[in-house]
């Protein structure tokens, strides 16, 4: 038996017309402008982890109008924010932000994956979305504070936060306390 790998078919006619005017109305403005020159995929994290989506390849399947493919992969969560898609694009598109539109797509269709949802959680509960408790210890080995000069460290902002937080689609999704 071959280790060839067959892609799976693709029909056109099935596909979401509406996926790229909602992704351009949630932020991603300029995906139109995308050449598929692959410069993003050549400094992003997660095409050299191996996800099956990177950002050329989540923009390719939005102008094909994957939505339920691109939904039901956990690959939008993967994306670190590193911005280096975007410092790299020739065309301006701004990958980033296409990726955190798809994210708001997920958000609002409840497409979220579990442990999306833990760091989340984190993110309201600390204002990081991966905070290692007792990380104190490793910090001050290295001659830095026992909590970093963020939210760990500043409770008026960690409530500044949780308030903004309070006013997204998250605050929907039954993940974090409700307002009150």
């Amino acid at each position: 038996m071959s280790d060839v790998q067959v892609a799976s078919v693709v029909k056109l006619s099935e596909g979401d017309p509406n996926l790229v005017d909602e992704i351009r109305e949630l932020g991603g403005e300029e995906l139109l402008e995308c050449i598929q020159c692959a410069k993003c995929a050549s400094t992003c994290p997660m095409a050299l982890a191996g996800f099956p989506f990177f950002n050329k390849r989540i923009v390719q399947a939005i102008l094909l109008g994957l939505r339920d493919t691109l939904l039901d992969d956990s690959s939008i969560w993967a994306c670190q924010s590193c911005n280096r898609c975007t410092e790299i694009c020739p065309r301006e598109v701004n990958p980033f932000e296409i990726i955190q539109a798809l994210r708001r797509v997920a958000i609002r269709e409840f497409a979220i994956p579990t442990l999306s949802i833990e760091g989340l959680k984190s993110l309201y509960d600390t204002g990081h979305a991966v905070y290692l408790a007792g990380a104190g210890n490793t910090r001050a080995k290295v001659g830095l504070p026992d909590k970093p000069p963020s939210t760990i460290a500043n409770p008026e902002a960690l409530k500044e936060l949780q308030a903004l937080i309070q006013k997204t689609a998250l605050a929907d999704l039954g993940i974090i306390p409700m307002e009150g």
